[in-house]
């Protein structure tokens, strides 16, 4: 009996721990018909704890909008790649090999809870072939 009291407490103290550790994930996606694709995830942000919403979706917009040049996928970052070509290779390294007149969308996903849409769209549609990042053409 002692030995489960012990094991319980420290279950609890563990828990309680865990609990309070507070974290923010920033994620891109596109929408198919079945499911939406996480095309990048952008480095976690810092928040001070679980329940504060707006304080995650706010520091996710920030982000965004400073590493996609406010979600222009034409905007090259560092080393001259554009910010849809590196989309677009990380989902060819994940074995997603075509993505047609898509656009992405921001996200952002708090303390383990479901991802919620930060209510930021690319300025233009995503078109990857063979992890290049190409202009899309109108259907």
């Amino acid at each position: 009996m002692k030995n489960y009291l012990l094991a319980l407490t420290a279950l609890v103290a563990v828990a309680s721990v865990s609990s309070e550790e507070a974290w923010c994930r920033c994620g891109l996606f596109v929408s198919s018909p079945n499911a939406e694709i996480m095309v990048y995830e952008l480095p976690e942000v810092d928040v001070t704890s679980c329940d504060n919403h707006n304080q995650c979706k706010n520091r996710c917009i920030k982000e965004f909008n400073e590493m996609t040049n406010d979600m222009d996928l034409w905007s090259t970052v560092d080393g001259g790649d554009t910010i849809g070509q590196y989309i677009c290779q990380n989902l060819y390294h994940n074995f997603l090999i075509f993505i047609h007149n898509s656009y992405v969308h921001a996200y952002y996903e708090m303390c383990g809870g479901p991802w919620e849409y930060a209510g930021l769209d690319s300025q233009q549609m995503l078109c990857c072939n063979v992890g290049q990042h190409e202009h899309c053409i109108s259907r």
